[in-house]
């Protein structure tokens, strides 16, 4: 089975496709690779001594998160200012002389950054109509928080849930800890520093400082981790709740268009796997796509690359004349106002 995005959005036996790929670390098998680190909770430290996301299995096997869901979703959505810049309306938001990309936006259309703007009306309006059942107005503006989600939690409560959903994993894995010792160029007796002075010298960069893993104090423990298993990108893409976004027509325009995001950025933005320092990655074996019916049955579907990203390209040009907006260019630019943010604070002051 060939996957075609008009196809896939008609064929209404299909709730769903996945997509599964190994990966390894550039540095290959044996060598450490470094997940991303989190703050200790409040009421104590982290479980297993250590600052990654690591999770337990009932057998005993330690599962460390490479790459949230919310993490893939940035990096999938930074392809729209890409290589997929020509699909999706361009707009921005300017704070003094820093300008970020509305796809760009940790939290999307109901970012703090972009409602503090003159679409601060507009946005509550597009959040009620797509709670009444008309994504269109939203989709015209923000096409791709109809696919990565958003929780305006801050106004009208309104939730839209994630079309795809993708995460990295290593499984089997060993954490590592390290420790390190800055040593100083100077001695004391050469920088002219007596005692008391000397005891704060570590506090501007002079006396040596040790950075030591202590148990149940984890002052530096980020040695990476040693994945003896497989390490897997895994992703879904969810075929009724692309259906569910339709103008009033009926028509199939917007299910394409959208799908045709979801994939795009699956592909090139998801593609993307030198995660952070001491962590890239790359394909140990061809990715694995699944079509999921309504009775569970996984059917293999093949996909051709470059066939799907013209296709996502001619979904995005019908939606543009079917709806009347402009895609790609350069972006419109929308100026933050402090008062606007002020309001903001004073409102959520008031609300307690």
């Amino acid at each position: 089975m060939q996957l075609s995005i008009k196809r896939l959005v008609a064929d209404r036996e299909v709730v769903a496709l996945t997509f599964k790929r190994k990966l390894e670390s550039i540095d290959g098998p044996g060598v450490p690779i470094f997940p991303p680190t989190y703050p200790a909770p409040k009421d104590g430290p982290h479980r297993f001594d250590t600052p990654y996301t690591v999770n337990e299995t009932k057998d005993g096997v330690l599962v460390c998160d490479l790459d949230s869901v919310q993490s893939q979703a940035n990096r999938m959505e930074a392809a729209f200012t890409g290589e997929l810049a020509g699909v999706v309306p361009q707009h921005a938001v300017q704070a003094g002389n820093h300008r970020v990309e509305l796809t760009k936006l940790p939290h999307r259309i109901v970012d703090a950054s972009i409602r503090a703007t003159d679409l601060a009306g507009d946005i509550r309006e597009w959040m009620l109509a797509f709670d009444k059942g008309d994504p269109a107005p939203l989709a015209r503006f923000a096409p791709t928080t109809l696919v990565y989600g958003g929780w305006d939690s801050r106004e009208t409560q309104v939730k839209i849930p994630r079309v795809v959903r993708s995460e990295i994993r290593a499984h089997d894995v060993s954490i590592f800890t390290r420790s390190a010792l800055y040593s100083g160029a100077f001695k004391q007796e050469s920088l002219g520093l007596d005692d008391t002075e000397w005891k704060k010298a570590a506090d501007v960069g002079f006396a040596p400082t040790p950075s030591v893993s202590l148990h149940g104090k984890i002052v530096c423990s980020q040695g990476g981790i040693l994945a003896h298993g497989e390490i897997v990108h895994s992703a879904s893409i969810l075929l009724n709740a692309v259906r569910k976004h339709r103008t009033g027509d009926g028509s199939d325009v917007l299910p394409n268009y959208l799908l045709g995001l979801a994939l795009g950025g699956l592909l090139v933005g998801g593609g993307d796997y030198d995660l952070r320092s001491g962590c890239s990655l790359v394909p140990a074996a061809p990715a694995e796509w699944r079509a999921v019916t309504r009775g569970g049955e996984r059917r293999s579907i093949e996909v051709d690359e470059s066939a799907i990203l013209e296709e996502v390209r001619e979904t995005a040009k019908k939606w543009s004349e079917t709806a009347g907006v402009a895609l790609g260019g350069e972006p419109e630019i929308h100026e933050y106002d402090p008062k606007i943010a002020k309001a903001m604070l004073k409102k959520k002051q008031k609300e307690g």
